[in-house]
């Protein structure tokens, strides 16, 4: 199983437990696609880099590696460039005759990405279909009963901070009979205008091939179609709505080894058709938001499917499933309490927020009884006050707020304003959130909280009340606050939301002083509570992320910045170091790599000068 920022994994107990086997080979940690050769079990390929194009995604991926001994060692066999890829198809009876399904770079034009072939094992790569820069491709289906005979989905995409792009004039479905050596553009009943894609040829019929479209959200063209004359001509068979929900984060389609009408399209749910897609019934998984799957060609009844939560697999036909053992959970931010034994909290991707003992006294180890939910949801900062922890504050999407009383094990939403955002532009928002709204507790001020928006909000009596503490501390862009997906899928649960704070600090030593980043590459300061502020933002800082303020536990005046770029394509780091208030800052990130940008900077509370810094690499 390949994870997003955990590398791979692997279980040989049908799921009960699961081990990392990357980990020490690989040098990025966000995994695309896997394929083990179907020749050889012992030959496994990995394609590096996040297929579905989150916002909020983890670093590319740095291309492709390879397995001959069932996962023991790896070796990197190149496509550093082509940074996402989506599929990797291995030749059935020649392990070293393999195809990859290249994305490319995801924030810039590119020329590395479309369909590469190997015939070596990797050790040469020929790119063999190719369209244009920002065109790579999402899918490659590989006919089970002639592997001369391959379809491939095109996919014209990209994204800037502020919107996703799925579809243009490069998306289309292309088919080739000579292993890739030609391609011919399959248009004869298909929609014009495409976005993202999937394509399956069925191995029980090779005649018989399912395309799950992207198309324009007035039309009615978006849908599954089918071939029944292996790609000659398409028709239309269902417009079901969650089919194509959410396009460029689901849209993936699988066909069952032995029966040509049924398939599987993964979306927030897993759905399943037995009448060759006319109708569609939930397979109950254990997560949900489906994104790959394995079925199993020799009894199709057994099949592993991947979500936002890990794998489960089933053995009869999705009645039942195996649990979801894997700690792979990805953790925005963390904190901790002064409690003994002092408790982590931190808020998991597509999870729930959790609080964690650091150790038991009783037992002597951490288990799953040391885990249990905290407040918020999957994108929160958590909030409290560390001496006692028994109201923690939990952000989630656009702003809301739980408010978990730990004590009486009850909690309560709120809101600053209670507006339900989803679905608005953000230039049309009363307060614009990001998608990681920051919360932060004061140890100045009994009960306070601040809470970022594109200003910075403050409460005193656990949010039941709110007060605007400073003006808008962004660049306010109303150019980049309009629809956030296009040109056939809007995207607006706010994942997408610009122009907001990413980051608010406290100063440890003075009341009133406070700073914040922005997701536009704006420092401020406040030094009295907020009645004025000052830009003092880093001369010649370009539009970035501030995504890690860090006030010297030592120096009054001494601050540091992570800030990033990755979004604008530069995975350069960019630290930064203040001594006075902001006035001049120097740049510290001398020795960190380039392609290891940074996240997170934070000083040592009992060393001076002492710096951690947190990378992506």
């Amino acid at each position: 199983m390949g994870t997003t920022g955990g590398g791979v994994w692997k279980t040989d107990n049908m799921g009960i437990s699961w081990r990392n086997i990357s980990d020490g080979y690989f040098e990025s940690g966000t995994v695309g696609a896997i394929a083990v050769a179907p020749s050889d079990p012992n030959v496994v390929y990995v394609g590096m880099g996040e297929h579905a194009i989150r916002g909020v995604m983890t670093h590319s991926g740095d291309g492709v590696y390879r397995s001959t001994d069932a996962g023991k060692s790896w070796k990197k066999i190149g496509l550093d460039d082509t940074r996402h890829i989506a599929r990797i198809v291995v030749h059935p009876k020649n392990p070293d005759v393999v195809y990859v399904a290249a994305q490319g770079t995801l924030f810039a034009p590119s020329a590395e990405r479309g369909i590469f072939k190997s015939t070596d094992g990797g050790v040469t790569w020929k790119k063999v279909l190719y369209v244009d820069q920002r065109t790579g491709a999402a899918e490659l289906s590989m006919d089970a009963n002639n592997p001369r005979i391959l379809y491939a989905a095109m996919w014209e995409h990209g994204r800037l901070p502020w919107k996703v792009i799925s579809g243009g004039k490069g998306s289309a479905l292309y088919k080739s009979t000579d292993a890739g050596e030609t391609w011919t553009k399959m248009t004869e009943g298909l929609p014009e205008k495409m976005g993202k894609m999937s394509v399956a040829v069925s191995p029980a019929n090779p005649e018989r091939v399912y395309a799950l479209i992207e198309s324009e959200s007035e039309g009615s063209e978006r849908g599954l179609y089918t071939s029944v004359n292996a790609g000659k001509s398409w028709s239309k068979v269902s417009g079901e709505p969650r089919l194509v929900q959410r396009a460029w984060y689901y849209i993936e389609l699988f066909a069952d080894p032995k029966n040509e009408n049924r398939i599987y399209a993964l979306s927030a749910p897993a759905l399943r058709s037995d009448d060759g897609g006319r109708t569609w019934e939930e397979v109950n998984g254990v997560h949900g938001d489906y994104h790959d799957m394995w079925i199993n060609p020799a009894d199709p009844r057994n099949f592993v499917i991947s979500d936002d939560g890990g794998a489960v697999i089933t053995f009869d036909g999705g009645k039942s499933f195996s649990g979801q053992a894997l700690p792979t959970g990805q953790f925005y931010r963390i904190n901790t309490d002064h409690r003994f034994p002092y408790r982590v909290y931190g808020a998991q991707q597509d999870n729930t927020s959790i609080m964690i003992a650091s150790r038991e006294l009783a037992s002597g180890g951490i288990t799953a009884a040391s885990w249990r939910a905290s407040a918020g949801g999957e994108s929160a900062f958590l909030a409290f006050d560390p001496a006692n922890p028994r109201y923690v504050l939990g952000g989630s999407y656009q702003g809301t707020i739980e408010v978990l009383d730990t004590q009486a094990q009850a909690s309560t939403s709120i809101m600053a304003a209670p507006i339900q955002y989803l679905g608005r532009d953000a230039k049309d928002m009363k307060y614009r959130y990001n998608w990681n709204a920051p919360i932060i507790w004061s140890r100045h001020e009994p009960n306070t909280f601040y809470h970022g928006a594109q200003v910075l909000l403050k409460t005193s009596d656990l949010g039941r009340s709110w007060t605007e503490v400073s003006p808008d501390l962004t660049r306010n862009e109303k150019e980049k606050q309009g629809k956030a997906g296009e040109p056939f899928t809007n995207e607006a649960v706010g994942a997408e939301n610009y122009g907001t704070l990413a980051y608010v600090a406290e100063s440890p030593h003075e009341k009133g002083v406070i700073w914040t980043g922005s997701d536009d590459g704006l420092v401020q300061l406040t030094r009295d509570g907020g009645k004025t502020w000052k830009n003092v933002t880093p001369k010649g800082l370009a539009e970035c992320l501030v995504n890690a303020i860090e006030v010297s536990p030592f120096d009054k005046g001494t601050a540091y910045i992570a800030t990033t770029r990755f979004k604008f394509n530069d995975h350069t780091p960019g630290l930064y170091k203040t001594t006075d208030y902001g006035t001049t800052w120097t740049k510290i990130d001398k020795g960190i790599p380039a392609g290891a940008f940074t996240r997170v900077v934070r000083e040592d509370e009992e060393r001076r000068d002492l710096l951690f810094a947190g990378t992506e690499t």
